[in-house]
């Protein structure tokens, strides 16, 4: 706890870029306490503070955290940290690798907000300087309640520490889950109070992004996990700040505009979807150790197939997140263009390396015999994704295209072309714009929250509250987004693989509206769901169906252990659409042991607590 707590005063300047000027500071080796007396020392600190933002890109934690051992992902080829995927007995509190750089970092971002709370209101206590004091303030409680928010939703109940450390010290028990809870929703009430609706500069936390965060903590108060928390006007304040969200904000015309990532700072990253981003640009001397490292995890190997090396735009494969078989079926592939826009389908020719030739038995015309099957440019690879009934893909019907296929169920002795290292990948972190095929650094923004979950939460709120009405509202307009329009062009491998007459762009929207049938049991349209098995009523059903829902817009977008976690549905789960977690999770699992290095550091009226009191500090089955 010394080792979190005591933070020594360094620079907390250019840890950020981005292409706004309050990311572009110079660098500053060496502070003092006196340093935040200063105007320029409280800008140096709320941007410095920033970096708490960046640390949920930066490294594996990104998706070990909050994407293992779920419904959506389990692990490929990359097995370096497996266990937070099966849930094996290595996951425990020595674990340091993940688990004790969040606890880590996220208090030492708080002891940054800390000194920023109590420095603020001095230093611009000018009324010439109120409007900036009132901004400023508002950005470090927003982040010091959303760092909490990050460690109760791992941990439950930890430390509560408000003023700044400035001296050796150990004296923080953990604090229950409701106070944790009040201390978050204060501050980021207080927030919203302060914060500016529009940013001063890109990238600058405004009152949506304070009204989305208090939104998602009255809905995680509300969920299973929290019951015996739970008060009850949370729903309500859920849905309340949800709706002013959805007010002023407008959602990216196309699902594919949100990720569509064309150019460095590019228009992406500015659309009135995104509520809050952790801010990279391509300025290397700022990107520090890791960059945006997401590019890579979601990434299966493609480097060995013909036609293919590892090259800047397919990525650098860490093969770390296999999508499961609920990730690629929960989505009606015909008809919600979602799946088309999250996955990579296809990979073109960048080389002429074991390209195979057309032979007598395969070629569509004598004249190709030969010939190479395709060239630099062209459609070397393709991942199909079928459904196990399609008996199409035989060897000989496979040979007959240009391209590879590999396919999810062939008709052949192997069953599938899939194994841990060869599946489809998610693309939505695609980062073209690193200085090689082989750097780690990207230099894209990570979203934190987008409109399109504020959507989910105020439908989530007002299910749980037996609204259906209003909640599906909300649902279907996300689902109409989703739907394909009339003449909008599809891939060959969409009318391929879903059987769609080509050239068919005809509007799915009507398919795309969900009704109450959807949650309803015994109804055509529940059975075509994917519900774990003991899903019985339209309760429960509905939960399912948000989370199913939820799968469908935020696939992959670090939310999913949370989801989880707190609808109490983690284990059920898991256990129906994940096979190398099923065997382990248990419900323990829905929180995560408390780091030992803070059980051994920790004191109660000075003295460091023996085994047993340590033991009763730890999460249950830890």
């Amino acid at each position: 706890m010394k080792k979190i707590l005591i933070i020594t005063l360094i620079s907390v300047t250019g840890l950020l870029s981005s292409c706004s000027d309050f990311l572009e500071e110079e660098m500053v080796s060496t502070l003092t306490q006196e340093r935040y007396d200063t105007k320029e020392g409280i800008e140096e600190l709320v941007n410095g503070a920033y970096e708490g933002l960046r640390y949920h890109h930066n490294y594996e934690w990104s998706y070990t955290l909050t994407n293992y051992g779920t419904d959506e992902f389990t692990n490929g080829g990359g097995r370096d940290h497996v266990q937070w995927n099966t849930y094996s007995p290595v996951l425990d509190p020595l674990e340091t690798r993940n688990l004790a750089p969040l606890w880590d970092n996220m208090y030492a971002q708080i002891n940054l907000c800390n000194i920023g709370i109590q420095n603020i209101p001095v230093v611009l206590g000018d009324p010439l300087d109120e409007e900036l004091m009132k901004t400023r303030l508002g950005e470090v409680y927003f982040l010091r309640g959303f760092d909490y928010l990050k460690l109760i939703e791992q941990f439950g109940g930890v430390p509560i520490t408000t003023s700044p450390i400035s001296e050796d010290t150990a004296e923080f028990p953990r604090a229950s889950k409701e106070d944790v809870f009040n201390l978050i929703i204060e501050d980021l009430t207080r927030a919203e109070e302060l914060l500016p609706a529009t940013p001063g500069q890109v990238g600058r936390i405004t009152k949506t992004a304070a009204q989305h965060f208090l939104a998602k903590v009255y809905l995680n108060r509300a969920s299973e996990q929290n019951a015996d928390l739970t008060q009850s006007t949370d729903l309500e304040n859920a849905a309340k700040f949800a709706e002013m969200v959805i007010s002023s904000r407008t959602l990216a015309p196309d699902y594919n505009d949100i990720f569509n990532y064309t150019s460095v700072n590019g228009p992406n990253e500015t659309l009135s979807e995104i509520i809050l981003s952790s801010q990279f640009d391509d300025t290397q001397a700022l990107l520090g150790r890791y960059g945006n490292q997401t590019h890579m995890y979601f990434l299966s190997v493609y480097r060995n197939f013909p036609g293919m090396t590892r090259n800047l735009y397919d990525g650098r494969e860490f093969q770390r997140l296999k999508p499961t078989d609920f990730a690629l079926d929960v989505f009606d592939r015909k008809n919600d263009s979602r799946f088309y826009k999250s996955f990579q389908t296809s990979y073109t020719a960048v080389n002429t390396n074991g390209i195979p030739n057309w032979s007598a038995t395969n070629a569509p015309d004598p004249s190709l015999v030969g010939q190479p099957k395709f060239g630099i440019g062209d459609t070397a690879i393709v991942m199909l994704i079928n459904d196990e009934e399609d008996n199409r893909f035989t060897p000989e019907y496979k040979d007959s295209f240009a391209p590879l296929m590999l396919v999810r169920y062939t008709n052949d002795s192997e069953g599938t072309d899939y194994d841990v290292s060869t599946y489809p990948s998610l693309s939505k972190y695609r980062d073209p714009f690193r200085t090689s095929f082989n750097d780690a650094k990207g230099t894209r923004d990570g979203i934190l929250a987008r409109l399109g979950e504020t959507y989910l939460i105020a439908a989530e709120a007002y299910g749980r509250m037996g609204d259906y009405g209003t909640a599906l509202n909300y649902i279907n307009q996300i689902r109409s987004r989703a739907a394909f329009k009339e003449g909008e062009a599809r891939s060959s491998v969409y009318y391929l693989a879903e059987q769609v007459a080509e050239g068919d762009e005809t509007s799915t929207l009507s398919a795309m509206q969900a009704t109450e049938a959807y949650f309803t049991p015994g109804t055509q349209e529940s059975a075509g769901e994917l519900y774990p098995p003991g899903v019985s009523s339209k309760p429960e059903m509905f939960i399912h169906f948000v989370l199913n829902e939820r799968a469908r817009e935020l696939m992959g977008e670090f939310h999913r252990w949370v989801d989880l976690a707190r609808t109490n549905t983690l284990v059920s789960r898991a256990k129906a659409f994940n096979p190398e977690a099923a065997p382990n999770v248990d419900q323990h699992h829905a929180l995560r042991p408390i780091p030992q290095s803070y059980l051994e550091s920790v004191t109660v009226g000075g003295n460091l607590l023996p085994p047993d009191e340590r033991n009763q500090m730890q999460n249950p089955g830890y």
